[in-house]
């Protein structure tokens, strides 16, 4: 019984591996304008924050599983964060983590459009932290991890949507990234339910290599 079950296993994987090389795989490059804010639970006054420009560009990949359907992983290098102002006390500040960014979408491709959905998951890599008040400048250095003395837990994770336009080998898109994990290092958060999530409009641009979607 172990034999047959272990042969039907080695064959599903083989079938599998056979079944993902004849895919037809498109690798492109992109890059982007982002939006960025931040959400606060209730434990929290207001904040008042705002939407800070940031940015985000690496590579992604279309697995075509079918004429329409593709499987689409990336790595991204995105920016996230938000920015406080008060122009009455003459304050302004801001923090602008970067992230190495893993997104799985899965997308449907018309003749020129596509939409598309799925997880992200993305490591805090680094980032700044900028203040300015009275004409005082300050900035430091932001630290990722789950002691009390880091700025932002080093895991974000969340989920994609995404749509656009298809001119040839190059799309024009717009998306909005959700976080659903807390970034409040873990060991400042015990015994607390407060959480500050990231939250990410983006417009990008992409150039598909080896033909795009013909």
């Amino acid at each position: 019984m172990k034999t047959v079950l272990k042969t039907t296993l080695i064959g599903a994987l083989l079938f599998g591996c056979l079944n993902f090389a004849a895919a037809q795989v498109n690798f492109g490059v992109k890059a982007g304008l982002n939006l960025a804010n931040l959400s606060y639970s209730d434990e929290f006054e207001d904040p008042d924050t705002k939407m800070l420009i940031t940015f985000q560009v690496g590579a992604i990949a279309d697995i075509d599983i079918s004429d329409n359907f593709a499987i689409q992983p990336g790595l991204l290098l995105v920016g996230k964060g938000a920015r406080q102002e008060d122009s009455d006390l003459d304050f302004k500040a801001s923090v602008n983590p970067m992230y190495l960014q893993v997104p799985v979408n899965f997308l449907y491709k018309g003749d020129m459009f596509y939409v598309g959905a799925g997880p992200y998951a993305a490591f805090g890599l680094f980032g700044k932290a900028k203040a300015e008040f009275a004409g005082e400048e300050d900035s430091e250095d932001l630290s990722f991890g789950n002691a009390e003395d880091d700025d932002l837990a080093a895991l974000d994770f969340g989920a994609n949507i995404e749509a656009g336009v298809t001119l040839g080998q190059i799309r024009i898109g717009a998306g909005y990234a959700l976080g659903l994990a807390n970034i409040i290092p873990s060991d400042q958060r015990e015994g607390s339910d407060a959480s500050i999530k990231h939250g990410v409009i983006s417009v990008n641009v992409a150039y598909m290599f080896g033909g795009g979607d013909e």
